[in-house]
């Protein structure tokens, strides 16, 4: 009994073993496909989650699929990403997910210049929860620096900034932004049009970037990616290929 055992056991550890090795390699597999079709420089960070993988790969269906990517460029925006797709299937010429979060992470340093904001001159975070914006404004004429502490939210497919209050260090003096009227009325930045499916479902400042956050249900991603040429360098090339 004591041998049999032992054997048993060598054998279900082997398979385990050789399961995660298949997820590993298959996650590999995934992350330089997604390097091309996203014209990244470095390959995202891929995990195959649930147990068994060989089971899932046998009936195209898969648990859980995270990604976690360091730099993503969309449009005038970029930043860190990180997405959880949940029961991943094929489907004819596409890959389908029942759900599918993303949240991408920006910079300060490099939203400010995106969020066309008059006389902006630096993005940070407040330590409240809030969007701490930096701008030089008029008052009485002349040009002074003060400092807005903002809520940032999503309206449809935008984000919103809205001021909550106002600081101007010259005179030590902080006051509710609606004390200011059009001065410190919300400012409305339009963001990335969306893939079918998907919907921004909230803003959020944190200390690292403002987060965006992105979900739905019934996702639908085309297997033919392309090849990623947009991309100059490594992740130009080779990707078709990769594809395979």
């Amino acid at each position: 009994m004591i041998i049999t055992g032992a054997v048993l056991g060598g054998l279900v550890a082997a398979g385990s073993a050789g399961d995660r090795y298949a997820a590993t390699s298959a996650a590999d597999r995934l992350a330089e496909r997604l390097r091309c079709a996203a014209g990244l420089t470095e390959p995202p960070e891929v995990t195959l989650g649930g147990i068994p993988f060989l089971t899932q790969l046998a009936r195209g269906r898969f648990d859980e699929v995270r990604v976690t990517a360091a730099s993503v460029t969309v449009g005038r925006f970029s930043g860190g990403l990180r997405a959880t797709a949940r029961q991943v299937r094929t489907a004819g010429d596409a890959f389908r997910a029942a759900s599918l979060t993303v949240t991408a992470t920006m910079s300060y340093a490099g939203t400010a210049a995106s969020t066309g904001v008059a006389g902006l001159s630096g993005l940070g975070y407040d330590g409240a929860g809030r969007l701490r914006m930096a701008v030089t404004t008029q008052v009485l004429g002349r040009d002074v620096p003060v400092v807005v502490h903002a809520v940032p939210e999503i309206a449809g497919d935008a984000l919103v900034v809205r001021p909550v209050e106002v600081e101007i260090p010259v005179i030590g003096v902080r006051l509710p932004a609606a004390q200011l009227g059009e001065k410190a009325a919300p400012r409305t930045i339009p963001l990335p049009e969306l893939p079918g499916g998907l919907h921004y479902r909230g803003a959020e400042a944190a200390e690292d970037g403002l987060q965006i956050t992105v979900d739905g249900t019934d996702v639908a991603v085309p297997r033919d990616t392309g090849t990623g040429a947009t991309a100059g360098g490594r992740a130009g090339r080779d990707c078709g290929e990769n594809q395979r």
